[in-house]
């Protein structure tokens, strides 16, 4: 097997609110861009690569799917007597999504189309690192028949969207066999079996990224007792509630992630397997956290991390704002009194120590991992590494985004893009998506619709890092990155949604896919 991903909602392909589009996830690029034979629709387990496909726009609800809806039917010059007809027309779209994945073709309780068994893309949105051992097919059976539904106000989508995602990942066949299968546990059937040689693993951004989408800090305790990774997922998750990992507590976790994969890796088919670990972006840079009020430069520093795990601490100075709130809530909110939550600049900045913290206690990990196996990195650079064979390498992800973000760079960013983006118009950054009066887009581009995850094009830059790894290491790619193709195939770039000025002045609409987002946050 040449390529197997371990992940969450990015690797995965999660867009705009939904698991939609894993056939433009970077993790698809990449197998291309390998020669791979991609799986079209539900693949058979004959095709090299393959990944689940995701009817009736995706779980839980897609966001984009909506908002187009109401472009067709309504155009781009809503009136306000509209409104009725606009939330009718988003509860039908709410409606088909829960008819599909709870009494339709997407149901819990129909396989995948085709025999498939497995799929070479195991990531699930939501998954924080210890879900890769803790989840099963059969807990999220269990967790599908208690589940009642949900709904804001009438809004209704379909219910254990979490865990009906996790099961049509872990086990599309609804064999008995796969019933207690874990991300670990497909990996371990994988290496194995025919082998696995290229393993790419990211997950850690679930261990914190729910303190920007709840706007408020549920942290681990750290105290010697409450230990999350020697709790079962449903403690860890429903009563515990945890938002933040401590980054004592993380780093726990995280090690006990990658002795599993170790211990699994050690037992491979494939001799010459690597593994190519991402890193934790810094969140409170994703839009859907719109800074607001006075504004403060803080020097910080963060890390910069080679492949081989080398952590070089670089002095920088980054933009922060008195509070974070919802797009397109604004800083009259917080001074209102109201209920509304918010995250203070404090707040926002413990946020990215803990998940710095994170980053360079993932970077130990990996180095002690290397030289286990017998690795000795040479100091200068330019010269061949001592000992045995490199295993485990870094894709420090953090530090592009950090590098990319708009704002927190006071509209400076330094990131090098690929030399396609030198030219396009209109230009891409991490600002929320907007779409102007003449139908183009005025800003945003690299992150969709629920403004936390990324967009196709911003896929396409998550390849393009792995990419720069991966070759390093050895790996043949036989194709580059498509770019237009990529563009091409981001609607949100190539075919705008007029309708986002209206949303933009219409705190009402605006107000309702916040409902939207928060009914789904995480679990359900």
């Amino acid at each position: 097997m040449k390529l197997f991903t371990i992940g969450d909602s990015v690797s995965q392909g999660f867009m705009s609110l939904a698991a939609a589009r894993s056939d433009l996830s970077y993790s698809t690029l990449l197998a291309c861009a390998m020669g791979l034979e991609i799986g079209e629709e539900y693949a058979t387990p004959q095709v090299p690569y393959s990944y689940p496909e995701w009817g009736a726009g995706g779980l839980p609800l897609n966001i984009e799917a909506m908002l187009r809806s109401l472009n067709e039917r309504y155009g781009s010059n809503l009136s306000l007597f509209e409104a009725p007809g606009v939330l009718r027309t988003i509860h039908r779209v709410a409606g088909e999504t829960k008819a599909y994945y709870e009494t339709g073709p997407g149901s819990a309780d129909l396989p995948a189309p085709g025999g498939i068994r497995f799929f070479h893309n195991v990531a699930v949105q939501g998954f924080d690192v210890a879900d890769s051992w803790l989840v099963t097919s059969n807990l999220c059976r269990r967790e599908i028949e208690l589940a009642q539904g949900g709904g804001v106000e009438g809004l209704v989508g379909p219910g254990a969207a979490f865990y009906r995602t996790a099961l049509k990942v872990l086990n599309p066949s609804l064999n008995e066999e796969y019933d207690d299968f874990t991300q670990m546990d497909w990996l371990k059937r994988h290496a194995e079996g025919e082998g696995v040689e290229n393993l790419v693993l990211w997950l850690g951004a679930n261990n914190a990224l729910g303190t920007v989408i709840s706007l408020d800090i549920n942290q681990t305790p750290n105290d010697g007792v409450n230990k999350p990774e020697e709790m079962d997922h449903l403690t860890r998750d429903k009563v515990r509630k945890w938002n933040l990992w401590h980054p004592a507590d993380f780093k726990r976790e995280y090690e006990t992630l990658l002795r599993k994969v170790d211990e699994i890796m050690q037992h491979n088919n494939a001799n010459d397997w690597k593994v190519y670990v991402g890193t934790v972006p810094v969140i409170t840079i994703v839009p859907l956290a719109k800074g607001v009020g006075p504004e403060a430069e803080i020097d910080i520093e963060r890390p910069v991390i080679a492949p081989d795990g080398t952590c070089e601490e670089v002095a920088d100075k980054s933009l922060y704002f008195r509070y974070y709130v919802w797009f397109p809530l604004d800083e009259d909110v917080v001074q209102e009194g109201g209920i509304t939550p918010y995250l203070t600049i404090h707040d926002a900045i413990h946020i990215d120590e803990s998940i710095r913290q994170y980053n360079r206690d993932i970077a130990e990990l990996v180095r002690d991992l290397n030289e286990a196996h017998g690795y000795q990195p040479q100091e200068d650079k330019s010269k061949p590494p001592k000992g045995k064979p490199q295993r485990y390498y870094v894709v420090d992800l953090a530090d592009a985004m950090q590098r990319m973000a708009w704002r927190r760079n006071q509209a400076n960013p330094t990131y090098e893009f690929p030399d396609y983006f030198k030219f396009i118009y209109p230009k891409v950054n991490t600002k929320y998506y907007y779409v102007n009066a003449r139908g183009k887009l005025a800003q945003g581009g690299l992150f969709s619709l629920d403004g936390v995850h990324p967009s196709a094009i911003a896929h396409g830059l998550i390849a393009h890092e792995f990419i720069e790894v991966m070759a390093r290491a050895g790996v043949e790619f036989t194709k580059e990155l498509d770019w237009p193709k990529i563009f091409a195939n981001d609607l949100l770039y190539s075919e705008p949604i007029t309708l986002m000025q209206w949303l933009y002045e219409h705190e009402e609409l605006a107000e309702r896919i916040l409902d939207v987002i928060q009914l789904f946050r995480r679990r359900d």
